[in-house]
């Protein structure tokens, strides 16, 4: 009877996903388009026409998917550039920037590499009707005969009851305002703007798209720190730090100051917009200002590249209706890959579409073929809010891989007044399996101080630590652990967010960090350019076959160097290996090669002090393919 029940409510759920997967549609509007610039004119426009739903369809969702690949007959781009999606519907003049792309450091990304990112877009729902210009533009001036992106943009329209009806949407700012400077201050052109409610709106909400770029003497705008207020009537109603922390991408490592702290946005990056709501009184008139932190300075050359939008909805049409957004853990996805604090627990983001507060809801979760478990959560989420969740049962399977669930049920105990948005599934890998007993080496850089390891169990408590006062520089570390049958984590933390070692701070020098097995094979290599930290989840199982990680240990540093480059290499198996040095420009005219017969491990240093100065790759090859290709800057 049970594996029966199970069956059926896994049946039920799929059909549910089924029926959903039926009421989505994709509209693709650049499909694997080569996008380079226009070093002319410091821009590039892509503009290609596509048919969205009529208006009198209705649209629960619209995700905005971006894919980036390197070009077929070209390399990945390498700088970090701004790219704008925005969209003109026919016999309008006016266009909407709908999404901003912050392109990534190519230059080190191998010819199959690939990235998915995707944005919500849901309040662009009444311009995102009927035939529409959709505009890709790539900002830059870099050489556009050898590089470039390969770029996929995926409208996913999900159809059904909106949340709450949309009446209106009003573009209130956009430009590239100049910042810190004294003769023309940003706030003469952040001025407040007098909009007059429709006589159906039940509440607005502000969209703001906001970067900053270029660098004055204090580094403005692109690397300061400065605040943005909104106000509603002349009140604050929300006051954020313009700032983000870029050690911890998902996209990692690139090729250049991937790691650096910018103003609102990272390399790499599809821009999350800010959304904050207001009241509205329905017929009346209201003010939205944008004011920045006060700032002056005697040369500026600061930016804030801004556009915001002010929108109005009507009623919202249910009392009650939760909304599954995402699966976060277990995830096969890239964009998740460094938010996974510990696999054997999983952990959802859920939003609140209904009028009420969100107090208690019911949530079943299950790994395919396995009984469900359900747990009763109770919070307090307000209107158009979100959360993440953590589920409080360990998830296993023996399976290499298989299918997660989730369902939400019954939010205030009520039912859900829209369920097609209750369900999902995710891609769920078992995490490796590691022996009783671990080893990890550590090797430290220069700057021990900014680290500190550990082991935690499930549920977050420490088994082993070494802090920053127990390490000292260039120093080998192993310590021995014997760990009990049960999932853990393995984290590095770096504070200075700069990894064991990167290419700009050379002087740092570099470390190394592994998991190894008692005969000193490697069950998990990790890349020392990792910026803010490591989590590495895996399960001890006494006599399960162990994983080992029989992939090589390839690390080259540093990046750029006046003639030196060393090659740390480590394998658990011999094989034929070649280092092969070519100029990055033309990859066919090679300036060394080096060929090891039967090799497991090792460090080489090459003097390129000879060459003229320009860039190089280093390339491995074993058994014929390309594992290994990094740059190498030969400087002055």
């Amino acid at each position: 009877m049970i594996q029966r029940f199970l069956y059926l409510l896994a049946s039920f759920i799929l059909v549910q996903q089924n029926l959903h997967a039926q009421a989505t549609e994709n509209i693709i509007s650049h499909n694997q388009e080569t996008i380079v610039t226009d070093p002319s004119k410091g821009e590039n426009s892509y503009k290609n026409w596509a048919v969205f739903p009529p208006k009198n369809k209705e649209i629960r969702q619209i995700f905005l998917n971006l894919t980036f690949e390197c070009p077929d007959k070209m390399r990945c781009a390498d700088w970090d550039y701004v790219d704008h999606i925005k969209v003109r519907q026919k016999n309008d003049s006016v266009n909407y920037e709908i999404a901003r792309m912050l392109t990534p450091y190519g230059g080190r990304l191998q010819e199959d590499w690939r990235f998915d990112w995707k944005v919500d877009i849901t309040d662009f729902i009444t311009i995102l009707r009927d035939s529409l210009e959709v505009d890709y533009i790539h900002t830059g001036y870099e050489d556009n005969k050898t590089r470039g992106w390969k770029v996929t943009v995926d409208f996913e329209i999900t159809y059904g009851i909106p949340v709450a009806e949309p009446l209106a949407i009003h573009k209130i700012y956009d430009g590239n305002y100049s910042y810190g400077d004294k003769s023309d201050p940003i706030e003469n052109h952040l001025v407040p703007v007098a909009l007059k409610a429709s006589t159906q709106s039940n509440f607005g909400k502000v969209k703001i798209h906001q970067t900053g770029h270029g660098m004055d003497a204090n580094g403005c705008g692109e690397f300061c720190d400065k605040y943005r207020e909104i106000l509603h009537n002349g009140k604050v109603i929300d006051r954020k730090q313009l700032w983000m922390e870029c050690g911890d991408n998902p996209l990692y490592p690139q090729a250049g100051t991937w790691i650096f702290d910018r103003a609102n946005w990272c390399p790499g990056y599809l821009l999350q917009p800010d959304e904050v709501g207001f009241d509205i009184k329905a017929g009346q008139e209201f003010t939205i200002d944008l004011n920045m932190e006060p700032y002056e300075t005697e040369k500026p050359s600061a930016k804030e590249l801004l556009v915001a939008y002010v929108l109005e909805y009507g009623k919202i049409n249910s009392q009650n209706d939760v909304t599954l957004v995402d699966i976060i853990s277990p995830s096969n996805e890239k964009i998740h890959s460094r938010k996974n604090e510990t696999e054997a627990l999983a952990v959802i983001r859920i939003k609140n579409n209904g009028k009420e507060n969100l107090k208690s809801l019911a949530i079943k979760y299950f790994l395919e073929g396995q009984k469900p478990k359900e747990f009763r959560w109770k919070g307090d989420i307000p209107f158009g809010e979100t959360a993440l969740l953590t589920l409080p049962e360990e998830i296993f399977i023996e399976k290499d891989s298989t299918y997660f669930y989730v369902e939400l049920k019954r939010p205030n105990g009520k039912k859900d007044g829209y369920i097609g948005d209750n369900s999902k599934s995710s891609v769920y890998i078992r995490p490796n399996i590691l022996p009783e007993t671990t080893v990890i080496y550590f090797k430290t850089n220069n700057k021990p101080g900014q680290n500190e390891y550990s082991i935690t169990n499930s549920y977050g408590k420490i088994l082993f630590k070494r802090d920053s006062v127990d390490l000292k520089p260039n120093t080998s570390y192993m310590d021995t652990l014997k760990l009990q049958e049960g999932n853990y984590t393995f984290k590095v933390r770096d504070n200075g967010g700069d990894g064991l070692e990167f290419w700009f701070k050379a002087k740092d020098g570099n470390g190394s960090v592994k998991l190894l097995d008692t005969l000193g094979q490697a069950t998990k290599h990790f890349n020392s350019d990792f910026g803010s930290h490591i989590i590495y989840n895996f399960k001890v199982q006494p006599g399960a076959t162990y994983h080992l990680d029989n992939e090589p240990s390839i690390n080259m540093f540093p990046a750029r160097t006046d003639g030196p480059v060393t090659l740390d290499y480590f394998a658990n198996d011999e094989k034929d290996v070649k280092v092969i040095i070519t100029q990055q420009e033309d990859e066919t005219k090679i300036v060394e090669t080096h060929t090891y017969l039967n090799f497991k491990k090792g460090i080489f240093t090459y003097d390129l002090s000879y060459l003229p100065k320009m860039r190089y790759y280093l390339k491995v090859v074993i058994d014929g393919n390309e594992v290994f290709k990094n740059r190498i800057r030969l400087k002055e």
